[in-house]
């Protein structure tokens, strides 16, 4: 697979130089044009684990997708810190810290309102029109859905952004529906398998055969900026969920303790 930067950072969709003035790199208006966009601030009405109506101390996927954006640049600063143990071309691929913060912010995009228990009653409302899945929904808004120049096209996104949120590069239609009708398959939508061939086509025939076949929700392959977005999650929606939880009542400290050092 190529490391060529210039590779990475070319856009899914032809757009013009930067202004003559502007000196942002091309992560950093990634970045901009998620938070900008109408579906970012669409997150504020989307629950985590309390409705939106409870209250406002607890999260909502906004606040979440900030916190693991801060989370995601503070694990890249450790692993920028760790640096001299990784061999020099460990090194180069490091990400920069405007394109995780972007992936970050942008993770969550197609996740409905309700967690999970939503994306299940949209997958069986779509079964017979190809499903729904949170990750894929993710996937289209930014290359697709979310309009900043031409709709229909997307935030432009770069390469790299893309390869930072397919979390599951599988295709929908890869799988047999019939097997998933109460919870959709880890994947993305049937309509944006062009643009995964395209933020792939980097990678040999044999790296994309691997990474299609792995990607079951359990074993997938996925970039290592995809690997720092996940565990980013992993970490903020594991305790922040606890703390809503425990401040809204639902359960005591005591109890979330005793669950935790029982298996």
């Amino acid at each position: 697979m190529t490391s060529n930067v210039a590779f990475f950072q070319e856009r899914l969709h032809e757009d013009q130089p930067n202004r003559s003035k502007d000196k942002r790199s091309p992560f950093q208006r990634d970045r901009a044009r998620i938070m900008h966009s109408a579906a970012f601030r669409r997150l504020q009405g989307k629950t985590q684990v309390m409705g939106t109506g409870e209250g406002d101390f607890h999260r909502t996927r906004l606040t979440h997708s900030i916190e693991v954006s801060q989370i995601g640049y503070g694990l890249l600063e450790a692993l920028q810190f760790k640096k001299a143990i990784f061999h020099k071309d460990a090194q180069d691929w490091l990400p920069a810290r405007d394109l995780i913060e972007a992936a970050c912010l942008a993770h969550d995009l197609g996740h409905p309102p309700f967690g999970h228990k939503g994306e299940q009653a949209l997958h069986k409302a779509m079964l017979r029109h190809g499903g729904f899945e949170g990750n894929g929904q993710t996937l289209r808004i930014l290359t697709k859905l979310e309009k900043y120049k031409a709709r229909g096209k997307g935030l432009y996104p770069t390469r790299r952004l893309v390869l930072a949120v397919l979390k599951y590069p599988r295709s929908m239609k890869s799988f047999n529906l019939a097997d998933y009708v109460k919870k959709p398959p880890k994947s993305f939508h049937e309509d944006e398998e062009s643009v995964v061939e395209w933020a792939l086509e980097g990678f040999s025939v044999a790296d994309q055969k691997q990474l299609i076949t792995s990607a079951d929700g359990k074993g997938a392959h996925h970039s290592l900026d995809c690997s720092i977005l996940e565990l980013a999650d992993d970490i903020a929606y594991g305790i922040h969920d606890i703390e809503d939880i425990v401040a809204r009542g639902l359960a005591t400290e005591r109890e979330v303790k005793e669950e935790i050092r029982n298996p």
